[in-house]
């Protein structure tokens, strides 16, 4: 270290800091001169400002593009809790909107059959591993819902209740071969009972068996309930005929049936817990 401070490169540094300072008195001292030697001065130390005040300025200006940035930051915070408010609220709208439809569906068959008592269900989940499309709704035993049950939208039968817990229920579909119902053609008025099989279940159709070799149904009629057996309500609309045929190993003659709801897009439905004549055999 002793060595360095008596070599050359020392002195050389030493002396640069000096003119250097001297050069920064001098522009102080001639500040306010026209001198020759201020001109001088300032021609060497005008750049060196200049830069020095760009570089000032991009530092202050860099300081406000973060305060601003923070800013926006808020706001876009801001924004984006008002956006899922709103969200929130169009939810709320549509699925208000939806309950009306459905209860203005359901006006209508009130007012045609007043002995029917009902409690209104939201669907809560659906059974994936269920190919006829069973699914559960958000009433149960608390709500006066009970086994068998029938389950409607509008006009139309969805299904009926085949589990009940005290807040839920579990639904089977109209293409369950499980859920039969005595019904009838309207236009003709021949009865026969519904059923399908695993693979008709599958596809979404239904047959009204028990149809003789004479029969006039067609197809585009349609067929209701007829409240044979005390299961489900007269005239509650089962689905649309698509075709007539033979049955498979039998003399008689089925109607093959389009339920008259995809079961599948269903969302509120409501559940008919007594009617006159409910149980009867």
């Amino acid at each position: 270290m002793r060595n360095f401070f008596r070599s050359t490169a020392f002195k050389i540094l030493l002396a640069a800091v000096v003119v250097l300072l001297a050069c920064v008195v001098a522009a102080a001292a001639f500040a306010g001169g026209t001198s020759v030697l201020t001109k001088a001065v300032s021609a060497v130390f005008s750049p060196l400002e200049r830069a020095c005040t760009y570089v000032a300025e991009k530092i202050g200006g860099a300081a406000e593009g973060f305060v601003s940035a923070g800013a926006y930051r808020d706001r876009v915070e801001a924004l984006e809790r008002q956006v899922a408010e709103y969200q929130g609220m169009l939810v709320d709208y549509e699925k208000l909107q939806r309950q009306v439809e459905s209860y203005e569906s359901f006006l209508g068959v009130k007012e045609k059959n007043p002995d029917f008592q009902f409690v209104a269900g939201s669907l809560i989940g659906r059974d994936a591993a269920d190919v006829f499309g069973s699914f559960a709704l958000n009433c149960g035993s608390a709500d006066g819902v009970s086994p068998g049950d029938p389950v409607i939208s509008g006009e139309y039968l969805v299904g009926v209740v085949s589990e009940v817990a005290p807040t839920t229920c579990v639904v089977l579909s109209v293409c369950d071969p499980k859920v039969s119902a005595a019904a009838y053609e309207i236009r003709t008025g021949e009865t026969g009972y519904t059923e399908t099989t695993a693979a008709g279940g599958v596809d979404g159709v239904l047959k009204l068996t028990g149809l003789s070799r004479q029969t006039s149904i067609a197809p585009g009629g349609i067929v209701c309930t007829s409240g044979v057996g005390g299961v489900f309500p007269r005239d509650l609309i089962i689905g649309t005929v698509t075709a007539v045929r033979e049955e498979e190993g039998d003399v008689s003659y089925c109607a093959e049936i389009t339920p008259g709801v995809d079961v599948g897009e269903l969302q509120d439905v409501f559940v008919i817990t007594d009617f006159e004549g409910q149980g009867d055999a």
